[in-house]
Parts: C-alpha cells; structure tokens; sequence
C-alpha cells in the first residue's frame, strides 16, 4: 500500500491519502477509525462524483494529486 500524508494546518491534523492496491486513491480526513482507508477522493476536490485514480508507480506524481486534491477540497468545503 502506497500512503502519503500531509499536514494540514487549516484542518488541524494529518491528512493521509492511500491507494491499497488498486488504482483508487482514499483520503482519511478525520483520522477514522483504526484500518479504515477513508473516503475515495473524486475530482474538483469533492468525496463524490468522478473518482480520481491513479495507476502509476512515481510517488512524486503521486504526492502531487494528493497536494492538488487537498488544495481544491480546502477551498470547496463549507
């Protein structure tokens, strides 16, 4: 399993995104409950609609989707 986590400070905690095994990338926001991937991250930065997926091995594109999501999400939430 792939994971990537940043450190929100607006939110206040870690933001950890996965992808665990397959292509779709999961986003735990609220630190839940232990074993739990999450919400699957969608485009626009939202939790539902079209699901982003990601399918290759570079961790630094990886990393940049996350950052991109998080970005759009933080911007989004009401």
């Amino acid at each position: 399993m792939t994971n990537y986590t940043i450190k929100s400070k607006i939110l206040n905690r870690d933001v950890v995104f996965s992808i665990p095994g397959e292509s779709y990338i999961y986003v735990d926001l609220a630190g839940d409950e232990p074993g739990s991937l999450g919400w699957q991250i969608c485009e626009g930065g939202r939790l539902l609609g079209d699901t982003i997926m990601y399918s290759g091995e570079d961790e630094a594109e990886f990393a940049k989707v996350c950052r991109n999501w998080l970005r759009s999400y933080l911007r989004n939430r009401k």
